[in-house]
Order: structure tokens, then sequence, then C-alpha cells
């Protein structure tokens, strides 16, 4: 995208690099894979989580330790990622990004595991008892 400057009768075509820099998290459904069969209860804490994470400025978001906010770790996951997140220009490096279901894993040590980029989270997996991984 780009955008037209008019400086003492010349056009000035600028490029916009920065178009969406979103203040909140975002969160994208489009590629899950894999959940467990969700309780009443636990749709209702995910729902609770994501509010309470988008409902705060990301700079402020990124400032939370790990058992309330997010995490980005490299992990052995044997579930493949939706193939359809690879279209356009999204790429992966190999970290995950992780928030817990419950910020202190109790009554499981649930995890929601994707993908930040842009401030845009992609979920991935809804892990609710905590076995794709070693934690």
């Amino acid at each position: 995208m780009s955008k037209q400057i008019r400086s003492k009768n010349r056009k000035i075509n600028k490029v916009c690099t920065n178009c969406f820099q979103p203040v909140f998290i975002k969160f994208n459904f489009s590629f899950i894979t894999y959940e467990d069969n969700l309780t009443d209860r636990e749709k209702a804490q995910l729902y609770d989580r994501i509010r309470e994470i988008s409902s705060v400025p990301y700079l402020i978001v990124s400032t939370w330790d790990k058992t309330k906010g997010f995490e980005m770790e490299k992990l052995n996951i044997t579930k493949q990622i939706h193939p359809d997140f690879f279209d356009g220009n999204r790429t992966f490096d190999g970290k995950y990004t992780i928030f817990r279901l419950y910020k202190n894993n109790y009554p499981t040590p649930g995890r929601i595991i994707g993908k930040m980029i842009n401030k845009i989270f992609y979920v991935f997996f809804i892990d609710v008892k905590g076995n794709l991984y070693k934690h």
C-alpha cells in the first residue's frame, strides 16, 4: 500500500511500512488442529483468559510473567500445524507462543499454543490436559 503526499507541487509516493499496528492482541482461530473435548467450564475459562489478555495493551501484556502472560519456546510437538497457516506471508521459525489456560495450573496444566505475529495470536493447539508437550 502506498500513499501520495503533495510537497510544493510535487507528488511523492510513500510506502506504508507499518500500516497495521494494533495496540491490543488479536486472536485468530482459523488454524486449530488439535483440541480436547472442552467442557463448558474450560470453554468459559478460555473465553475469560482471551478477554483478559486482549483487553490490556500489548506493551503491558508483554511485561507479564509466563504464569499470567505469554512465553515463547521451541517445542517438540508431534502434531502438525494446519497447512493453510503457511499461505501468504506467514512463516514459522520453530518457536511457539504459549499462554496458560489456568494461571496457577489448577485444576489442569492446560495450555493454548500458537504463534504471535504482529500482535495477532494464531491458535494452533488447545491442550486442556497438558499432554501435548513435556512441561
